[in-house]
């Protein structure tokens, strides 16, 4: 055996009692390690097939309960959509509630809609897109009994920042001033429309009509007036005409 032979098969003597001593002082925590990793994944593919069956299982009783609603049976509807809400995966139980208050609304119960509505608006489980539908299908609901300021405040927030629903919010101001007589304001929020190039084509046709609407309202208010004070003041004429005929024919 030559020099570096032993040396050699030193070394390795060496290195593997190195690394038994290294076995047995931190082994266990490998093991440890190794099947705490093989349990995590086990446990999140168990947890996403659970997930995911109980999306399947959840979007099928989503869609047999919005079966019921198209059919007309109401009760049975809202029994399935309260389940989803209790029970169901939290996106299902937030369209349930939507779809309660949707129903709430065809029934004529406006102010139990409304709240409905005004709660989802204000859930912060909610997502902001749907945060911004619930508040905008509130205030169509109020949009016949509030006025314009009831109106500015549940749709400032919308109408004056970057979301989706800001086109909506707008034209919801714009009736509510024009409704309310309010037509600078009703001017001001349909010309806000036509200035915004992201404005959809059909709310820009209704804003122009709308817009016509107001400037014919406003060009013939002065001569109207102009009108009836022409009208007094002749009328006035005329009186005075007659109580002077009637003054000399006194005298004559």
């Amino acid at each position: 055996m030559t020099d570096n032979s032993f040396i050699r098969e030193v070394d390795d003597a060496v290195r593997q009692e190195r690394y038994k001593a290294l076995w047995d002082k931190f082994g266990v925590y490998v093991i440890g390690l190794a099947l705490a990793l093989i349990i995590g994944v086990a446990a999140y593919n168990i947890w996403k097939y659970v997930e995911e069956s109980e999306a399947e299982t959840a979007g099928d009783a989503f869609t047999a309960a919005l079966a019921l609603k198209n059919a007309n049976e109401q009760e049975k509807a809202t029994e399935a959509f309260d389940e989803l809400v209790k029970d169901g995966p939290s996106g299902y139980a937030v369209l349930s509630r939507f779809q309660l208050a949707s129903s709430q609304a065809k029934a004529g119960d406006t102010d139990k809609a409304v709240e409905s509505y005004e709660a989802l608006a204000t859930d912060r489980r909610v997502d902001a897109i749907l945060k911004g539908l619930a508040t905008l299908q509130a205030a169509t609901l109020r949009l016949d009994q509030a006025d314009y300021a009831e109106m500015q405040k549940r749709l400032d927030g919308l109408a004056g920042g970057k979301s989706s629903w800001r086109y909506s919010a707008k034209e919801l101001l714009g009736l509510s001033a024009y409704q309310n007589g309010d037509l600078k304001a009703a001017e001001a929020q349909f010309s806000a429309l036509l200035v915004d190039a992201g404005t959809p084509r059909n709310m820009r046709d209704r804003a122009n009509v709308l817009l016509a609407l107001i400037v014919s309202q406003t060009a013939t208010t002065p001569d109207t007036k102009a009108d009836e004070t022409k009208a007094g003041d002749a009328d006035t004429d005329d009186a005075k005409t007659d109580d002077a005929n009637a003054s000399e024919a006194t005298t004559n």
